[in-house]
C-alpha cells in the first residue's frame, strides 16, 4: 500500500523550514511520505526553486523519510488545496508568520489557504516541536464549534503521543447560547471516557475568547490547539476572527485546523495513518 502523504508548502523561510521539521517528526510517527510544494508566480525562475527544493528533499531523506517535491505556477490560495487533492494528501503542515497589521482586517493568508482545502492543516510558527510531541491538546468550544469533529481529530492525533485533552469552553451569559454549549459538555466527556482519553474540562470567562484560549493553552503548556474553521466567521469582527487570532497566536502554539467542509466527512487519522 502507498504511504499516506503529508503535504508541506515550502517558501524557503524560517517558518517554512519549521513546517518541514514538524512534518519530518510527524512522518516518523505516522509512517507517512512528505511532499514539498513551492508555488511560483508567472515569470519566476523555476530552476532556482527546484534546486532549493531538491536540497530540502535530500535533507529529509537523510532522516530515512520518503520525500518528493513539485512546483506549481499560480497562487497559494488555489494551488495548495488543488495539489493536496491531486496527491490525496491526508495532512498539510504549513508555516505562518502570524497575523500582523492589515491581516487583522483582511484575514490571515493561512486562513484563506485553509478555507480553500478540505484537508486538515497543522499550522506552525517558528517555535520548534517538542521532542515528546503533542502531549497537551486544547479544544476550544463555543456555540459555533462542532464539538464531535474537534474531539475526534484531537484524540486521534493525540493517541500517537498519549496526549491529554483539555476542553476549554466559554462561560456564556446569554442563556440560550449557554444552553447550547452546556449540552455539548456531557457529550464531550462521554466520548473521551469511552476512548480512555485523559482529559480536563475548563470554563473560561467570556471576555476575549481567542486571547483567553491562548492564555489558557500557555498555562497548561499546550502543544497543539484544535479548531474548526467556520467559514461564516472569517470576517465577523474588524479585529479579526477567532480562527485567525488563534492561528497567529503570540505563544506560537501549533494549531490543528479542520476546514468546515472536511469536518462533515468521514475523515479519520486512524484510517489513514494506522
Amino acid at each position: 500500500m502507498k504511504k499516506p502523504v503529508i503535504l508541506v508548502p515550502a517558501d524557503f523561510t524560517q517558518v517554512g523550514d519549521s513546517a518541514i521539521d514538524y512534518a519530518t517528526s510527524l512522518s516518523k510517527i505516522l509512517h507517512a511520505r512528505i511532499e514539498l510544494l513551492h508555488v511560483l508566480e508567472k515569470g519566476k525562475d523555476a530552476a532556482v526553486a527546484k534546486a532549493a527544493l531538491n536540497g530540502l528533499v535530500a535533507t529529509i531523506e537523510k532522516s530515512g523519510i520518503e520525500s518528493g517535491s513539485r512546483i506549481e505556477i499560480g497562487n497559494i490560495f488555489d494551488d495548495i488545496g488543488k495539489v493536496a487533492n491531486d496527491l490525496d494528501a491526508r495532512l498539510i503542515v504549513m508555516g505562518t508568520h502570524g497575523v500582523k497589521g492589515m491581516q487583522h482586517v483582511m484575514g490571515s493568508k493561512a486562513l484563506k489557504v485553509i478555507t480553500n482545502s478540505d484537508v486538515p492543516f497543522i499550522v506552525v510558527q517558528k517555535k520548534p516541536m517538542k521532542e515528546e510531541g503533542f502531549k497537551n491538546i486544547i479544544i476550544p468550544v463555543d456555540f459555533n464549534q462542532e464539538v464531535k469533529q474537534s474531539i475526534k481529530y484531537a484524540w486521534e492525533i493525540g493517541k500517537y503521543f498519549n496526549a491529554k485533552i483539555h476542553i476549554a469552553y466559554v462561560k456564556e451569559k446569554d442563556p440560550f447560547i449557554a444552553a447550547k454549549i452546556e449540552r455539548n459538555i456531557p457529550y464531550a466527556q462521554e466520548l473521551l471516557e469511552e476512548n480512555n482519553v485523559a482529559f480536563e474540562i475548563t470554563g473560561i470567562e467570556k471576555n476575549n475568547f481567542s486571547k483567553d484560549v491562548v492564555s489558557f493553552a500557555a498555562s497548561v503548556d499546550a502543544d497543539l490547539i484544535t479548531i474548526i474553521n467556520n467559514h461564516e466567521n472569517i470576517f465577523t469582527y474588524i479585529g479579526g476572527s477567532f480562527e485567525q487570532s488563534v492561528i497567529g497566536n503570540s505563544e506560537e502554539i501549533p494549531v490543528l485546523v479542520i476546514n468546515q467542509i472536511a469536518s462533515k466527512t468521514a475523515y479519520s487519522f486512524s484510517t489513514y495513518f494506522g
